[in-house]
């Protein structure tokens, strides 16, 4: 063979292999199913476009997932962790870029990275490592929860922020802004959610979560902006906010270890 020719052929495969290996690490790939979840497939029209979640599938640009009521997923790619809630609508473009119509997601990460994330109208990117529970909000913006974090947020128009576990933001408009800023009590949430709890495998970084928890508890003193209501049947997060005229309400939690290792 001419010398020139294998050359042009080795250069063809080197490139062929890179990017099977790069396409290889890039996909998200469907890890637990409980309920009803779906595909529907935004290239197909009609109801071919939808059909059942199957596991260890793996999840494309052009695929919109859906859950029904009662209803949850979870999905991976290399380190990160993402956990679709009951009655939600999500799409990735790209492994850390997501789309969320409606309903809770929580994604888990311990390699620096950056995510966007964007609902209807609203838009904000993560840098950093961390956990966090993201929900869509009525407005079409969403709310972001970091149950543990080191890292910033930040919007077109808001700026950056710091990340502070505990500390809600609602991400608004379009241009996106932020909203206000609550004290959430992480403590009751992780008992509470079940993006959290109701999975068979604990997050990778359930300890770094116990930790924060403990660290409000002792910085915060039980005192919170607002307080998360009880997850009964699905993901959603009631808040109940509270002014600082306000008595603390005589069934909020204490913190100490002990609650941390009796969560189960």
């Amino acid at each position: 063979m001419n010398p020139s020719l294998n050359k042009i052929f080795t250069i063809i495969a080197v490139v062929f292999t890179t990017a099977f290996f790069l396409n290889g690490k890039t996909k998200i790939v469907t890890s637990y199913i409980n309920g009803k979840v779906e595909i529907i497939d935004s290239t197909i029209t009609g109801i071919n476009s939808i059909s059942k979640l199957e596991l260890n599938s793996s999840i494309h640009g052009h695929q919109i997932i859906a859950s029904a009521k009662g209803s949850r997923s979870e999905f991976k790619n290399e380190d990160i962790i993402w956990r679709l809630g009951s009655l939600s609508v999500c799409r990735w473009f790209s492994p850390k870029d997501c789309w969320l119509n409606s309903g809770s997601l929580l994604l888990s990460f311990s390699e620096e990275s950056q995510i966007n994330f964007s609902s209807l109208k609203s838009k904000a990117t993560i840098k950093g490592v961390g956990t966090f529970i993201v929900e869509a909000t009525s407005n079409g913006g969403f709310k972001i929860i970091p149950l543990e974090a080191d890292g910033s947020l930040s919007t077109s128009e808001g700026g950056t922020k710091k990340i502070k576990s505990g500390r809600m933001l609602f991400v608004l408009d379009d241009p996106s802004v932020f909203g206000d800023a609550y004290d959430i009590d992480l403590l009751l949430l992780l008992r509470s959610s079940r993006l959290i709890n109701a999975f068979p495998d604990p997050l990778d970084r359930i300890k770094k979560i116990e930790m924060a928890i403990y660290a409000q508890q002792l910085k915060l003193k039980g005192k919170f902006d607002a307080l998360i209501g009880d997850a009964n049947s699905n993901e959603n997060i009631q808040i109940w906010k509270f002014n600082s005229s306000q008595n603390e309400p005589s069934n909020r939690p204490k913190g100490t270890i002990n609650k941390l290792l009796k969560v189960k």
